[in-house]
């Protein structure tokens, strides 16, 4: 997957939106997803004694999706 940032007055927009409580839909949604594969990851670490790498990169692959997201929010395509 090829990097991708934002431009200047983008990054600056999501700045300014990140400091306000309101998040679109979409993002709360995957975070709240997130955080419960977070903890399914980590109750199975502590029950096995073994990480298990897929569970990782789902998670990783999810925060990606995440940041895209944000950018996206910061375009204004979410809202």
């Amino acid at each position: 997957m090829p990097m991708k940032f934002l431009d200047p007055k983008e990054a600056i927009k999501l700045l300014n939106l990140g400091m306000e409580p309101y998040r679109p839909k979409e993002i709360v949604e995957l975070k709240e997803e997130i955080e419960g594969e977070i903890r399914a990851a980590e109750f199975a670490c502590s029950t096995t004694g073994i990480i298990d790498e897929e569970r990782v990169k789902k998670i990783v692959g999810m925060k990606l999706q995440l940041d895209a997201l944000y950018g996206a929010w910061a375009q204004g395509k979410l809202s």
